[in-house]
């Protein structure tokens, strides 16, 4: 969806994704480190770039790219889905060497609920994505269930969890990313400056 909201916190920045994105994108979603537990990617950067211009006009869908607060680009993550006030938040992918996670969940988090307004949000994540699931855990979503057989990557059949929050869950999660982002923002900061 063709939208105009930025925000940053923490050293990072969220701003939409636009069509110039779509090569670091797609390179993003073909690491072999990243591609593990996420959906399967065309080969065919053409359908790639067209999924994207057709995201452009799609509504309820805000995709953002996750940058520095110098500009570079190191990751992406949205909110998607969006009905009866409630939205998936994912497509959540940070390149590796950057301490990113707890600032862009808080970000997303605070577009979600503090300038979208919703009510909730939920993500899905491979159940064997350990860290991912464990990093949800702590920051106190709440587990709803188990989707049997939820995604294929690579012909292989996973399993995925469920987590959510509503908003009268923001205050506390806040709370919980607030110190380890104010963490990471110095690695983040000072190798931008080094």
């Amino acid at each position: 969806m063709n939208h105009r909201i930025t925000v940053e916190r923490f050293g990072v920045r969220l701003r939409p994704v636009e069509l110039s994105d779509a090569r670091f994108i797609y390179e993003l979603r073909r690491s072999p480190e990243l591609s593990r537990y996420i959906g399967e990617l065309n080969e065919d950067f053409d359908r790639h770039q067209s999924w994207l211009e057709d995201y452009m006009h799609r509504e309820g869908d805000y995709y953002f790219c996750i940058e520095t607060l110098a500009g570079q680009r190191i990751g992406t993550i949205s909110v998607y889905d969006i009905a009866a006030g409630t939205g998936n938040w994912g497509r959540w992918i940070i390149s590796p060497g950057y301490p990113a996670a707890p600032a862009s969940v808080w970000l997303i988090f605070h577009v979600a609920f503090d300038i979208l307004g919703l009510s909730g949000v939920y993500s899905n994540t491979v159940i064997d994505n350990a860290s991912v699931v464990s990093f949800h855990d702590r920051c106190g979503l709440v587990r709803k269930g188990v989707e049997r057989g939820g995604l294929t990557i690579k012909g292989v059949s996973y399993d995925m969890i469920i987590h959510s929050a509503g908003k009268e869950d923001w205050p506390a999660i806040r709370k919980k990313l607030e110190r380890p982002a104010a963490m990471a923002e110095r690695f983040l900061l000072e190798g931008v400056e080094g």
